[in-house]
């Protein structure tokens, strides 16, 4: 089984990366027996998911119908990995959430630097090199999981 029961994207408002990053990972990791979800540090009412995000995706075949949740002191715990897609937002956990353990960057998780970044009103093309990025790291993320197991005697 995996290290981890629970993996949380963490973005500011849960709307277009955080989500398409959960569902990229559940679409890399369809056998695996792990919740993984999204969540923001800024949502203050459930809010859809960015069109553009949603089409991008659409047009890869990966469905996402949801709304936006807040990220909550019961949403951390030693079996939960969260992940933030910007490097200032792991700070930002930590000071805010006295329960946070196992945050880290998603680029850092997998031994790279960096961040990535919202293209939040920028242009389908954009979303697009984000869904390609995202897919990426999100490849690399499946792997270096798989290869963490815990194996029980």
């Amino acid at each position: 089984m995996l290290e981890f029961s629970k993996i949380i994207f963490v973005t500011d408002t849960d709307t277009s990366p955080g989500p398409l990053a959960a569902a990229l990972l559940k679409h890399h990791m369809p056998l695996e027996q792990v919740n993984i979800d999204s969540r923001g540090l800024a949502v203050l009412f459930p809010e859809p998911m960015n069109p553009k995000t949603v089409a991008i995706a659409a047009s890869k075949g990966l469905e996402m119908n949801r709304t936006s949740t807040q990220l909550e002191s019961e949403d951390f715990g030693q079996d939960v990995l969260v992940l933030v897609l910007e490097e200032s937002k792991k700070q930002t956990i930590y000071d805010d959430y006295a329960e946070a353990v196992n945050v880290y960057t998603l680029k850092e998780y997998i031994n790279e630097e960096g961040s990535i970044n919202n293209p939040d009103g920028g242009e389908l093309a954009d979303y697009a090199k984000l869904y390609d990025t995202l897919d990426e790291v999100i490849i690399k993320l499946a792997h270096k999981l798989k290869m963490n197991r815990i194996y029980s005697s």
